[in-house]
């Protein structure tokens, strides 16, 4: 980071965007807290619903943390690992947020905790290797890693950015990754960078964690990773605006990364991929932020996959009872209403609220405000010309491939 940027801030990435309230300040600074299993996990067997997959076990049998519970029976796919020491008792369905009713396994957890010792090493297997071994998702886009990453290798990438803007309220999972763990996070970059091949690797962060991005610069030096601090404005955060603000390219209508040759992670799947080639342990919890005007002890967790948010919620504790509940950001994440619901490995926050927020329209004034906020400048005006697709002109169509969200 430059002088002048160290003390007059960041230049602006781009035009409109909101600086929202951060909603976090109070558990920010408390370090990650594992949440010790006190109930019946009911772990899904794949991590999306349209990929095969096979279990290995069956009822009775008893399982270690990491013990492998099913395996991929296509081509695409992931395995999926014990969380928790334990006896196998049912195979029956769970609802998920993202995939809805998928089948799981309810183990039954011996509070032993035993962990499966690892019998692989790492002179033989590539990185992308491991990643599949041990269960490794990217959650953006939403795809088994190692196949995201086998993807940007044959379409030729040259660069790599991990995507630590966490712009929305609440959500603080990333932060206290990069406060706590940063030498991890570069050390998985280089890895990663390597993997790919890519000339340059990228870590942006927001600006005004100026301790974090220090720290990250410290770690970074000398390795061939580049930490650049942004504006902390939403949505900062996409990976369009990302592309565009770190490497000045702008993505197409309704295209991605890779069409330009970068490639985009969010730091999510840095975290899980730390885990697997630093450590060489399976996917089995999920680092998360619990929060929300509902819980009396937010903060940060790493929550056992196959969790009940209901048991979560009632664990940490609720000030008033809970009308609506948000699995990731509140901008940005899915409304759940299914209390039964469980923790999977791609949930970055669970949000539980006093209240559903009701929204009341007015009619449009054409104040031009929403155009300026819009970092694509799309004018929302122009929709309301046209009552379905077909009768939206040519600029109209361009404008909705265009959205980010």
């Amino acid at each position: 980071m430059s002088l002048l940027s160290r003390y007059l801030g960041p230049k602006q990435a781009f035009e409109g965007g909101l600086f929202l309230p951060d909603q976090k300040a109070e558990y920010a600074r408390q370090p990650i807290e594992t949440l010790p299993v006190d109930g019946p996990l009911h772990v899904p067997l794949s991590h999306m619903a349209d990929w095969s997959v096979e279990p290995v076990v069956r009822v009775g049998d008893r399982v270690l943390h990491g013990s492998l519970l099913s395996e991929p029976s296509g081509s695409a796919g992931l395995p999926v690992h014990s969380p928790v020491s334990g006896r196998v008792t049912a195979f029956s369905r769970a609802w998920t947020p993202y995939d809805g009713l998928v089948p799981c396994v309810t183990i039954e957890p011996d509070e032993r905790n035993e962990v499966l010792s690892s019998r692989h090493g790492f002179e033989n297997e590539s990185v992308i290797v491991q990643l599949a071994r041990h269960g490794v998702m990217c959650q953006s886009p939403r795809a088994a890693l190692h196949e995201y990453l086998h993807a940007a290798i044959a379409r030729g990438v040259g660069d790599l950015i991990i995507n630590a803007m966490e712009t929305e309220p609440y959500l603080a999972a990333d932060l206290r990754t990069v406060v706590e763990e940063p030498g991890r996070i570069v050390d998985t970059a280089c890895e990663l960078a390597d993997a790919l091949g890519v000339v340059r690797a990228i870590i942006a962060v927001p600006f005004r964690h100026r301790r974090v991005v220090r720290r990250l610069n410290s770690e970074a030096e000398g390795r061939g990773v580049e930490i650049v601090a942004l504006a902390d404005v939403y949505p900062q955060c996409s990976p369009v605006l990302l592309v565009k603000s770190l490497l000045d390219r702008e993505i197409p209508p309704g295209g991605a990364p890779l069409d330009v040759g970068v490639v985009v992670l969010p730091l999510s799947s840095i975290r899980s991929a730390a885990h697997a080639l630093l450590d060489d342990r399976p996917v089995t919890h999920a680092v998360m932020t619990v929060a929300g005007d509902a819980i009396r002890q937010p903060g940060v967790f790493r929550v056992a996959i196959g969790t009940p948010i209901e048991r979560l919620a009632n664990r940490l504790g609720l000030a008033s009872p809970m009308h609506q509940v948000v699995f990731g950001g509140p901008l940005t994440g899915v409304s759940v209403d299914n209390l039964s619901t469980v923790v999977t490995s791609e949930c970055t926050g669970a949000l539980f609220f006093k209240s559903r927020e009701s929204v009341s329209p007015v009619p449009c004034i054409r104040c031009g405000w929403c155009v300026e906020d819009c970092p694509i400048g799309i004018a929302p005006t122009d929709f309301l010309k046209s009552e379905s697709r077909s009768a939206a002109s040519a600029m109209v169509l361009l404008q909705a491939d265009a959205c980010i969200d």
